[in-house]
């Protein structure tokens, strides 16, 4: 860009109407070509003269259009039309949003975790009542001489059953934990909302030694609060909670809110059995006739602490199995009616 003074305008251009003197400011009007001062003060007009770079193109460029084809008609193939295509399928319905999540529902887990649970309860109680005939041979060796058979019988009895829930214990674990972190995780999508804890944190609660005897009951406790919150929600849906209980639903979801007792009672009988294994541990190392009684009497309690703790567990698992499935059906509250006449009666 360049200013032109009028010295040199180019012969091809016309000057351009009604501009504005830059010392008088004032507006020309249309005048001759080839004039190019003010007419007021006669000072030269300045104006803005684009001009092509150098080195440029001289001649616009003009896109030439390809020559227009005429249709020859569709694609000929030697030997027939290809065979590539998409292969065949029967088309089907996209299935509901609802049945996506079916596949992490953790039901059937928390089922088989029932099942090994009550399983491992009656081993305890068959381990508990060896130990309570090795007590009694105990106290008859003081005053009687036994019989080797006999001693031998409850010795193995007692190695039996020990073995037996430990196994049935450590297999229950083994289910129990990845089954509560799906549960912990289903139970809070299940209402609307995102799982409050990562499963490393929930595994970590369950398995850290110490750690998971507060651990432990307080992922069940949130889990049994997230699932009694969804039974009342949907039982608030059907309009249910008036109907079959006078309380308010205000009172009903604030009854939600804490824990159940069954939770309640299997995490005290979960502390009271860590707290019976740590004793049992510590007054095991004793040597002395005594300490082997109080040990036996140890034993005794700490089998029938764990059967009280696998029964509640898996009542426990198979509720929350039961909060996860039992959902009141959209036709519950349905009432088929008889058809009406088709003629005057």
């Amino acid at each position: 860009m360049t200013i032109d003074r009028g010295f040199a305008p180019p012969t091809d251009r016309r000057r351009p109407g009604y501009v504005r003197c830059a010392r008088c400011n004032v507006l020309q009007p249309p005048s001759p070509a080839g004039q190019y001062r003010c007419v007021a003060c006669g000072a030269p007009l300045q104006r803005w003269v684009a001009h092509p770079p150098p080195g440029g193109p001289t001649a616009p460029v003009t896109r030439t259009r390809p020559p227009e084809q005429r249709y020859l008609g569709p694609p000929a193939y030697r030997g027939g039309h290809p065979q590539w295509s998409f292969g065949p399928m029967v088309w089907h319905e996209i299935p509901p949003a609802g049945d996506a999540d079916r596949g992490d529902d953790p039901a059937n887990a928390l089922r088989w975790v029932g099942w090994v649970a009550a399983v491992t309860a009656v081993a305890a109680l068959v381990a508990a009542g060896a130990e309570i005939w090795r007590f009694s041979l105990m106290i008859q060796g003081r005053t009687l001489v036994l019989s080797g058979a006999v001693v031998r019988a409850s010795d193995v009895l007692v190695a039996i059953t020990a073995l037996a829930v430990g196994a049935l214990a450590l297999l229950t674990a083994m289910l129990a934990i990845p089954t509560l972190v799906r549960t912990h995780a289903a139970a809070a999508r299940q209402i609307g909302l995102a799982p409050s804890r990562r499963p490393r944190d929930i595994v970590l609660r369950l398995l850290v030694p110490g750690w998971n005897v507060y651990g432990a009951g307080q992922i069940v406790t949130e889990i049994d609060r997230t699932l009694d919150q969804l039974r009342v929600a949907a039982q608030d849906e059907e309009g249910e909670i008036d109907a079959a209980n006078p309380v308010s639903p205000r009172a009903v979801r604030r009854q939600a809110a804490h824990a159940s007792t069954l939770t309640i009672l299997w995490w005290i009988s979960w502390i009271i059995s860590a707290g019976l294994i740590a004793a049992a541990l510590v007054r095991g190392l004793g040597g002395s006739l005594q300490a082997i009684a109080d040990t036996v009497e140890l034993h005794i309690a700490v089998d029938l602490v764990a059967a009280v703790v696998a029964g509640l567990g898996a009542v426990i698992a198979f509720r929350f199995a039961g909060l996860l499935t039992d959902r009141p059906s959209e036709f519950d509250s349905w009432v088929v009616q008889p058809p009406e006449p088709t003629r005057p009666a």
